[in-house]
């Protein structure tokens, strides 16, 4: 189960997530809120501006049109109760062009008799002899009813007009001819031109038929009904229409149209959308843009924050670790003492027991059942040795010697003590005979990692199986990360241990190596042998692979480097004494047990033994008598002075003499203490008789290449 601040934590996360999302959707859906408002008060205000402005156009229209219908009225009437003599036709002539001064939109005004002649023109040029009757504008007045006021279509190329008329009545009530005044285009573009406060905006006098009348800019053609339709405008319920043009149209305008008042005549206001919206995009783009770098900065806000978080797990997994490791290392410093302290006290008694066997096994003659007895004393006393060299494993300062060594021999050997505890159901496959290569190491040590890998293989395999050991040179081409350690390019020994057993989870992979770690049932063992296999190999520069499966069986690979082996000088060593020649060894222990057993032992060697159980005693007598003694033998732990300060006391009255160390408990601290004192050899406990001679034979040897 994840440790409850972990959960918090993703919790914490998700929440952060979240509330940054909702963040930045508030802000995007603010700001397009913001904009949907903005986007209608922008075309209602553009709206309300042009019905205000075609309003007053066509106001200005009406009282134009109003004002010119009032003067053609008056025309018709007088030029009606003429009686067209010449004089008749100069005096309309006059009055026309009177009203055409009067009214600077009116380019020029005619009359035509019945006959459809010109009676009376202020506009120069025009053939009184021509026949207008069959003329459209003519036959459309002729056949009016009476008092309705004519609006014609543009006409002209150089000077565009269209004409407004009215038909002429006689006294009697008939027809009599019909007057006309022609508005200048121009006037009325201009006029639209001082109207117009848009840049891009149009405006254009239509008739209901849809014909243009004029329009303001110039840039299609009057008359030609473009872009409003008689349908549009006879459709018109209202005096005013707004209309917006579909977004999907070509250049969509927003329009207002506006009938002038008691004429067929409609005024409209257009202005392209994106005129409308110009203002409105300007703001929006502004507006997003603030709001695109707010959402920007709150996303970078939250990625930082998220990261954060993420870094703080890995803080708080890390500081886990750390303290898981520290927890280990606790409690492996804590086996470690315990092992060193029960090391020291178990080779002291392991020690007697050894000494008393070799003195004894001296002493029996041929008696060979007693010899055999004390040759299994000695065995078990070996086995015991062993077994406590197994317990140092877990002390971090203990002092291991390696050597080149080949490993076929020492698996052989641990798989010959295996085979007999093995029930019938399991079978060996031993690795194939031959020497692949040496390595440094401790024999000790490479047979307790071969043991362990081995027992716990068949721990595996409880309904049985087939447990398989290889030994093989590999060569390694590029670093790969193992299990446990990480092996770099080079030649590689290999011991693979394969079963056939229950196999392991992915998940027990990373934690089968750790101190105290098992998964066995109670009752079964504590687990501690994969622990020391990966002290034993780590400490020897080596890598472990595990590859397993459930079901499957397990194979554990273990990695250490392969190495040339140094050919040893024998000149280097000379050669041991076989025996004493009766020099004085002093020989100090706070045991007086041992002190007893160690004098027995080299007073069988052939030299004088004096020996102390007190470690001062032993310095006072020394110091009353340097030149007696020619060795000195001491146990490194006592209770008053250490063997190696004890060695350096006694140095510093005579530097010449050998000192032996021994010790139940070897440090790498002893040895750098022992090298400063001065000693010459340190020997391991339990102390047996061949080991002392040797060492001894080595340091007199060493003595008397000196003084030669």
């Amino acid at each position: 189960m994840k440790p409850a601040s972990s959960a918090d934590s993703r919790r914490l996360q998700r929440w952060v997530t979240g509330a940054g999302v909702l963040l930045i959707v508030l802000m995007v859906g603010a700001d397009s809120y913001e904009a949907w408002t903005d986007y209608g008060t922008a075309i209602a205000r553009s709206e309300d501006t042009q019905l205000a402005l075609v309003r007053a156009t066509a106001e200005q229209t009406a009282r134009m049109v109003q004002e010119l219908d009032v003067v053609l009225a008056d025309q018709a009437m007088h030029w009606g109760m003429a009686d067209g003599s010449p004089a008749a036709h100069e005096a309309a002539r006059e009055r026309m062009a009177a009203d055409v001064t009067r009214f600077p939109f009116v380019h020029s005004m005619e009359i035509f008799d019945r006959e459809g002649h010109v009676a009376a023109s202020t506009a120069p040029g025009l053939d009184s002899d021509v026949d207008y009757r069959q003329r459209p504008f003519f036959v459309t007045i002729e056949h009016a009813a009476p008092g309705a006021l004519y609006i014609g279509k543009p006409t002209g190329h150089d000077y565009r007009t269209f004409a407004i008329g009215r038909a002429i009545r006689d006294r009697n009530g008939d027809f009599a001819g019909i007057v006309l005044a022609r508005i200048a285009f121009e006037y009325l573009t201009g006029f639209y031109s001082t109207i117009s406060v848009f840049g891009d905006s149009s405006i254009r006098l239509v008739r209901d038929d849809g014909v243009v009348l004029a329009r303001y800019p110039m840039h299609a053609t009057p008359g030609t009904g473009d872009d409003i339709s008689g349908a549009l405008i006879a459709g018109m319920q209202a005096p005013e229409v707004v209309r917006r043009d579909a977004r999907s149209s070509p250049n969509p305008q927003l329009r207002v149209l506006r009938r002038v008042q008691a004429y067929p005549l409609v005024v409209e206001l257009a202005q392209p959308m994106s005129s409308v919206l110009s203002a409105w995009k300007e703001d929006q783009i502004s507006s997003y843009a603030r709001t695109l770098t707010l959402a920007g900065l709150a996303g970078v806000l939250l990625v930082v924050l998220r990261r954060v978080l993420r870094r703080r797990d890995r803080l708080e997994e890390e500081r886990r670790r750390l303290e898981q490791g520290l927890r280990d290392s606790q409690k492996a410093e804590a086996v470690g003492f315990l092992a060193a302290s029960m090391a020291h006290d178990f080779n002291n008694v392991l020690s007697a027991i050894v000494g008393y066997a070799e003195v004894a096994r001296t002493q029996v003659g041929d008696d060979v059942r007693v010899t055999a007895a004390i040759d299994g004393l000695l065995s078990a006393s070996e086995r015991a040795r062993l077994l406590v060299r197994r317990v140092l494993t877990f002390d971090p300062h203990r002092r291991v010697v390696r050597n080149a060594l080949a490993i076929e021999p020492i698996v052989s050997e641990a798989l010959a003590l295996l085979r007999p505890g093995l029930p019938s159901s399991i079978t060996v496959r031993p690795p194939a005979p031959g020497t692949t290569g040496m390595i440094n190491g401790d024999a000790t040590e490479v047979h307790q990692v071969v043991m362990n890998l081995c027992t716990n293989a068949v721990r595996a395999m409880r309904g049985g199986g087939q447990l398989e050991v290889l030994v093989e040179a590999v060569r390694v081409d590029a670093p790969r990360q193992l299990t446990l350690g990480t092996i770099q390019p080079g030649r590689w020994l290999r011991l693979s241990v394969i079963d056939t057993g229950t196999g392991l989870a992915p998940d027990q992979l990373q934690s089968i190596f750790s101190p105290f770690y098992t998964s066995r049932a109670a009752g079964e063992g504590s687990g501690i042998g994969l622990t020391v296999v990966s002290t034993i190999v780590t400490n020897m520069n080596g890598a472990i692979e595990v590859a397993s499966r459930p079901g499957e069986g397990t194979r554990m690979s273990v990695y250490w480097p392969l190495i040339e082996p140094q050919p040893t000088d024998p000149a280097t060593y000379a050669a041991p004494q076989a025996g004493g020649e009766g020099q004085a060894i002093l020989i100090v222990d706070d045991e007086p047990e041992l002190v007893r057993l160690a004098e027995e032992i080299v007073a069988s060697l052939g030299y004088e033994a004096i020996g102390f159980s007190d470690a001062t005693a032993a310095i006072e007598s020394f110091r009353r008598a340097p030149a007696r003694f020619d060795a000195v033998l001491t146990d490194e732990r006592m209770p008053v002075l250490q063997g190696t300060t004890l060695a350096g006391m006694i140095h510093d009255l005579r530097a010449d003499i050998p000192i032996l160390l021994v010790t139940g408990h070897r440090e790498r601290q002893t040895d750098a203490r022992a090298l400063r004192a001065g000693v010459v050899e340190i020997l391991d406990k339990p102390l047996r008789a061949g080991d002392l001679r040797e060492a001894l034979g080595r340091a007199f040897a060493t003595v008397g290449q000196a003084s030669a």
